[in-house]
């Protein structure tokens, strides 16, 4: 135990302060958020001093809501997700956050939440419940006015975490951290001292009051203690002035009940913090919580690590606390259940039974140790790791930590009531993403597999999937399968996504309620807005743009904006000046062509629009004659691009037969050649002979003509660019070519030679293994070294199914070593 100290004199005023208040009807629960220990206590005061009003700390806003959280069908865990915003200083129109300053938090409850008890138990005694802090807006605007930051919870404990008296408290106790200190003097106190709730809640007092000591009136100003503080001491002080018979039970953090005695009971004059909220606005909504955003090991800093274990020690604190037998059942129950899901998870190094008999035997010889009288978190981890782990901690143990902590951490996720004022937008989706089957009951990721082409059904499904993919709900991602806005994967004829539906997805809904009651409409003022800002951008006149809006349009199946995109898109092919843009919309069109059928668009669609793309390509070709060097680098991709484009056409459609000998007229090759364009000339030249319009000894004399003796490297160089960017096995399959290439490397000195290597590695990197072996082999012959060692490109069914085995091992040790998810496995 630690050593004595004498208590600070504002603690000892505070707590005989607390006493007159009590003879006065006034009383104080300080906890700590998700606390079980503290709701045990809670429940017995509350059942002793039978108020007539339950005041709790949190956002007086959030009083319209009171019908929703004690509705019998709100199950935590649940939030309530707050939002305030108002107009940055200084914003201009251009500002792309519309110039808001928005501000959003949750304010959390599950099952064991202290609040969530005084909550229920109060309303069943029949007192009136009111919450009493600061509103959310006022907490924002005097953040704002001292140059805080936005919160992402309203229950920080961070100051607990990083007082200086905790800290000290626990090197003296030998505990790890403030989470343990807590456990081991407040979690673990026995049922009978938790049924004497004023003694337990002095602890809890004192040990909150001693870490409030550690900060400055300076620092609560700057981040809105103070502020809040007042908002809560007025209410109470209100409440207590106008009706004194009341019974008034205040159930706050404990780090804020200090301040609130010392101004209640005279002993300090609060300052007058008033926040200005003038051009604020907030609103607040009841949505469902899970366990996963609850956990501390998540990040959450108001948070009790491993909130499915206290779920538990909750449940058996209400069921078994009367029985120290069954308690310690109840603990070799829950360890059970943990041993058998790590076997399940093939974590295991030795039966379930015989792990279970070594950690069960720990844990309660550390219990006793310790002098709890039950096994508590910590306890269980520790003998986990005694009895589980051979050898080093970090050695291959990764997996099943994580394992523990997930069993322990838990995905739970609460239900709200049906009828909740929420927006539309939400209840539109939730129930959507319900009758098309989605399992919405926890927050792990699942995955789904549609069949897109086959069956109609699963075609509404992506279509909604891709609808909350493009409004940025977070609820889902596309794993693979068709895309015709990006041109991926069109050859797929199946669907993968990953989903989960997680609180984050309810509070990004309710931050886009705003702009629409369903996905299709805000999907829709999206695309205007992307068209809206390419016309601010000088960018409306681009047909590559606006190809790319109807293509999007088309995959969310916005039907109603087809029509005005594609005419749009039409009048912009015939005046868009630009063979990139043009190109780019006829490739786009072409993606939608593929996808007809699954887009459920007319057989004939696009066919107009495509040759009409293409065909003023053609007659914008004039451009690849451009020499500054980074336009005549992007006219090389172009200029293929285009040539497969007219491909395709001319295999589709009778009216793109005579694309080709358009396509050819326009390229001059002898000009080409005179502007050092040659990476061009060697593009086409390629295409000349693919398309059969010059023959095998033609263009073999031209890739001669390109490395003859005396052509400077660069040239040879760029010529080979095009070549190998156009179709490398013509090279590949040319020993002239590479004789050529071989006689003019030969008259390089090796500065020459070493200015031009790595754009030679570069071209060369582009070949299959089988074509290095070829260019090796021919290397080879021609100076006299022995043939490189074989690429064996012919693998049989045996050898396929040894590597994957093989995979499936590799993968499996990476796990164990908790490195899958570094590898993205």
């Amino acid at each position: 135990m630690p050593e004595s100290a004498p208590t600070p004199p504002r603690l000892t005023a505070a707590l005989a302060a607390q006493g007159r208040l009590n003879a006065q009807n006034i009383w104080f629960a300080p906890i700590r958020h998700h606390s079980p220990a503290c709701s045990f206590a809670l429940r017995q005061l509350l059942a002793e001093v039978r108020p007539s009003h339950v005041l709790i700390e949190a956002p007086q806003g959030f009083n319209a809501l009171l019908p929703d959280l004690l509705s019998d069908d709100t199950v935590p865990p649940v939030a309530v997700f707050a939002q305030a915003q108002t107009r940055k200083k200084g914003a201009d129109a251009d500002d792309e956050t519309g110039g808001a300053d928005i501000r959003s938090a949750y304010f959390p409850f599950c099952g064991y939440s202290p609040e969530w008890v005084a909550l229920r138990e109060g309303a069943a005694a029949g007192a009136e419940i009111r919450f009493i802090d600061a509103d959310w807006a006022a907490q924002c605007a005097a953040e704002a006015e001292h140059g805080g930051a936005a919160q992402g919870g309203l229950m920080s404990e961070r100051y607990l975490a990083h007082s200086r008296y905790i800290r000290e408290l626990a090197r003296r106790l030998h505990c790890r951290d403030h989470d343990e200190v807590w456990e081991h003097l407040f979690e673990l106190q026995s049922p009978e001292r938790l049924r004497a709730p004023q003694r337990f809640f002095a602890d809890v007092f004192a040990w909150c009051a001693l870490a409030r000591l550690d900060y400055e009136d300076e620092v609560l100003l700057r981040e809105g203690s103070l502020h809040r503080e007042y908002a809560m001491y007025r209410h109470i002080c209100d409440l207590h002035q106008r009706q004194p018979e009341s019974r008034i039970v205040a159930v706050t953090g404990g780090f804020h009940t200090l301040a609130l005695i010392e101004h209640l009971s005279g002993d300090t004059a609060p300052p007058p913090h008033i926040a200005d909220t003038r051009g604020w606005q907030e609103d607040a909504w009841l949505i469902r919580y899970s366990f996963d955003r609850l956990d501390a090991l998540s990040g959450y800093a108001s948070g009790m690590p491993s909130p499915a274990y206290y779920q538990q020690f909750w449940q058996d604190l209400h069921t078994a606390a009367d029985d120290e037998g069954s308690l310690k059942t109840a603990v070799y129950d829950y360890l059970s259940r943990l041993i058998r899901q790590l076997g399940a998870d093939g974590l295991l190094q030795t039966t379930a039974y015989t792990a279970l008999a070594a950690a069960a035997a720990l844990a309660e010889g550390l219990a006793a140790l310790r002098g709890h009288y039950r096994a508590g978190r910590y306890d269980l981890l520790d003998a986990l790791h005694s009895t589980l782990v051979k050898g080093s901690a970090d050695d291959g143990a990764a997996a099943l930590w994580q394992a523990v902590h997930r069993f322990m951490g838990g995905s739970e996720l609460g239900q709200t009531a049906a009828g909740q004022r929420s927006p539309a937008l939400l209840q539109n989706t939730y129930r959507q993403a319900q009758g098309y089957r989605f399992r919405l009951d926890d927050t792990l990721a699942k995955t789904r597999k549609l069949d897109v082409y086959r069956k109609p059904q699963h075609r509404l499904i992506s279509r909604f999937l891709h609808l909350t993919a493009f409004v940025g709900s977070g609820f889902a991602e596309r794993l693979s399968g068709p895309d015709f806005v990006g041109g991926s994967g069109l050859d797929l004829l199946f669907e993968e996504w990953r989903y989960a539906w997680t609180p984050a997805v309810e509070a990004r809904l309710l931050e886009l309620a705003e702009q629409g009651d369903s996905l299709r409409a805000i999907a829709a003022e999206r695309l205007l807005a992307e068209q809206r800002q390419l016309e601010d951008e000088g960018q409306a006149a681009s047909a590559g743009h606006t190809a790319r809006l109807l293509a999007q349009a088309c995959r969310l199946g916005l039907e109603n904006h087809l029509a005005r995109l594609q005419k749009l898109l039409d009048t912009l092919l015939q005046n868009d000046s630009r063979l990139d843009s043009l190109i780019d919309a006829a490739r786009r069109l072409f993606y939608l062509w593929h996808g007809r059928k699954l887009l459920q668009l007319p057989e004939e669609a696009f066919e107009n629009s495509i040759l009409l793309a293409i065909r003023h390509s053609i007659y914008r070709l004039n451009q690849i004659y451009d020499t500054r060097q980074e336009q005549s680098e992007a006219n090389l991709p172009l200029l293929v691009g285009l040539h497969g484009l007219i491909a395709q056409a001319a295999e589709r459609f009778p009216a793109a037969q005579d694309f080709a000998d358009a396509f050819y007229r326009a390229i001059d090759p002898r000009r080409l050649a005179a502007l050092h364009l040659t990476h061009l000339k060697g593009a086409a030249d390629t295409l000349m002979f693919l398309d059969k319009r010059i023959g095998q000894s033609e263009l073999q004399n031209r890739l001669a003509a390109a490395f003859t003796t005396g052509t400077p490297p660069e040239t040879a160089v760029r010529y080979l660019q095009g070549v190998f960017h156009t179709a490398p096995e013509i090279f590949v399959q040319s020993a002239a070519a590479t004789a050529a290439l071989h006689r003019l490397i030969a008259e390089w000195d090796a500065e020459r030679f070493l200015a031009v290597l790595p754009d030679l590695r570069q071209i060369f990197s582009s070949l299959n293994p089988k074509q290095s072996q070829q260019i090796a082999d021919q290397a080879a012959a021609l100076t006299g070294l022995a043939p490189a060692p074989a690429v064996f490109t012919d693998i049989g069914e045996a050898d396929m199914l040894a590597a994957a085995a093989l995979d499936t091992r590799l993968r499996r040790l990476l796990a164990a070593d908790g490195m899958a998810g570094w590898l993205g496995l």
